[in-house]
């Protein structure tokens, strides 16, 4: 079976060029980080990136876990980005197989009411993962979806190596297990290697130089790696690769693998 992961990317109107991606791919399971359902009808399109993929006939299904509601992003009292109206951005999960179990865990800060993007660099916003158990022919598959917390050229912090003690205390030994997501961390960091030490980390076995395309928007930069796949020892993986697509600023990636 197969396991897709991608960060869609809140700043792009990108959902039909998403949505047809997913579309003609073959995944099983898809991970997707910053995707944004709109609870008001009023909200721009490109800011219902969740109402959209849910629909996807191949996908049965779904869970969605927010980490904020707000009509926009704010800064210093004003507002940087309007959505149109209210709406939610969170990390989705699409799936052929049932999703027995699902849970939205808060590690850093909790649910907002707002996006106050003021002091984005220094403390970033609110965290959480999502948690689920698939039914896959019989058994049981855990999917740990991560978008992790932003820090400054992606080198780690405090905040960070909690985040994969975090991580690490929710995966389940006795089941096939798979953390996946964009952890905002590059491959050296404490944080990263934390979770190799207990984990098997795709992205160094497959020798991965990149998961992001060439880009520089003032905030984030691409040509480097900061998209993870792990898995526990009852996965046997068949392979790895990153597909050079334009879908998004971030790059899928695609495993083959077997439970």
């Amino acid at each position: 079976m197969k396991l897709l992961n991608l960060n869609i990317c809140i700043k792009l109107d990108n959902i039909k060029e998403v949505k047809d991606f997913l579309s003609n791919d073959n995944a099983d399971i898809v991970a997707i980080q910053e995707a944004m359902h709109g609870v008001e009808d009023s909200c721009f399109p490109m800011y219902c990136s969740e109402n959209e993929l849910i629909k996807l006939e191949k996908y049965p299904s779904h869970a969605f876990a927010p980490l904020f509601i707000a009509s926009g992003v704010t800064k210093n009292g004003e507002m940087t980005r309007d959505f149109g109206g209210k709406a939610e951005q969170g990390t989705l999960l699409l799936s052929k197989y049932e999703i027995k179990e699902h849970t939205n865990e808060f590690y850093y800060n909790e649910y907002r009411y707002e996006y106050d993007a003021t002091n984005f660099r220094k403390e970033d916003w609110c965290r959480s993962i999502q948690n689920a158990i698939l039914k896959v022919n019989g058994k049981e598959l855990q999917v740990i979806n991560v978008h992790g917390i932003w820090n400054e050229g992606k080198v780690g912090d405090d905040r960070t190596i909690s985040q994969s003690e975090f991580i690490l205390s929710k995966i389940r030994k006795d089941i096939p297990s798979i953390v996946v997501g964009d952890f905002n961390l590059l491959p050296e960091t404490e944080s990263i290697h934390l979770l190799d030490r207990e984990l098997t980390n795709l992205i160094k076995k497959y020798d991965i130089k990149s998961t992001r395309p060439h880009f520089d928007d003032g905030l984030d930069r691409g040509n480097l790696v900061c998209d993870y796949i792990f898995v526990n020892d009852l996965v046997k993986v068949n392979h790895l690769e990153v597909i050079e697509s334009n879908v998004s600023d971030h790059l899928p990636i695609l495993l083959d693998f077997e439970i």
